[in-house]
């Protein structure tokens, strides 16, 4: 069995996401960084059949790995030319970034709210002041709206594909344990030019070839993000 068969055994066990991601960080702070790059270069290239675990891999490299670590495997990755990997680990900024004088919202209502009273509403059931919480740009907020059984894909398509956003926005939908796996949501993050690399690539495993060709064609998409899209489907089709 190779390093990432043995890697995706060891996850497979675990049925709870987020602990399956802190085990998945767990495990590569044990192994020796080139031996780690290899696993996770194994594990990326089987997405098909260990996709539980590809998803719990991407999510350790993202959020969980200390700065420290990630250097490591960044280093690894870089020596041994593993370029999947180095795009999870990426510490590019994104295409663009938020402007911080923009407001962030998009209503006068909406500002006019302390920051605990919007945490509030964002609980609660008025659908109408759930959907204008999409566009809020304060990440407990968003936190908050994304853990409320009442939201539907649309609020959190609004929160994911909002441009101008803040990254710690985008980085709270990608963290959401029920909407991160929801392929519409994973490509509006995708193509958020606001999203990070290393958020952008990590979402693509699980992507449709339809999907991964309209993150190759658009040009606001950064290129080591769009050149992950590539490879993906290169290797889905044999080439």
């Amino acid at each position: 069995m190779s390093d990432g068969g043995r890697l995706a055994r060891a996850l497979s066990a675990i049925d709870d996401r987020e602990l399956r991601a802190r085990k998945a960080a767990a495990i590569l702070g044990e192994m020796p960084a080139p031996l780690a790059v290899a696993a996770l270069s194994s594990l990326l290239r089987a997405t098909a059949r260990h996709s539980e675990a590809v998803e719990a891999v991407q999510r350790a490299l993202h959020g969980q790995l200390t700065g420290a670590l990630a250097d490591e495997l960044r280093a690894a990755a870089a020596s041994s030319g593993e370029q999947d990997v180095l795009a999870l680990l990426s510490s590019s900024p994104p295409s663009r970034a938020f402007d911080s004088g923009d407001p962030g919202y998009v209503d006068r209502e909406m500002a006019s709210h302390t920051l605990g009273h919007r945490k509030q509403l964002a609980r609660g059931h008025d659908r109408d002041l759930l959907m204008r919480l999409a566009h809020d740009q304060d990440p407990s907020v968003v936190r908050q709206l994304l853990e409320n059984p009442r939201i539907t894909e649309r609020e959190v398509l609004i929160a994911a594909s909002r441009r101008p956003t803040h990254t710690a926005v985008l980085e709270e939908v990608f963290r959401s344990r029920r909407w991160s796996s929801s392929r519409r949501v994973r490509k509006a993050l995708a193509l958020n030019p606001y999203s990070p690399p290393a958020l952008a690539s990590a979402v693509l495993s699980l992507l449709t070839g339809p999907d991964l060709r309209e993150v190759l064609r658009d040009e606001n998409v950064r290129p080591e993000v769009r050149a992950r899209a590539l490879r993906l489907l290169s290797r889905r089709s044999g080439k």
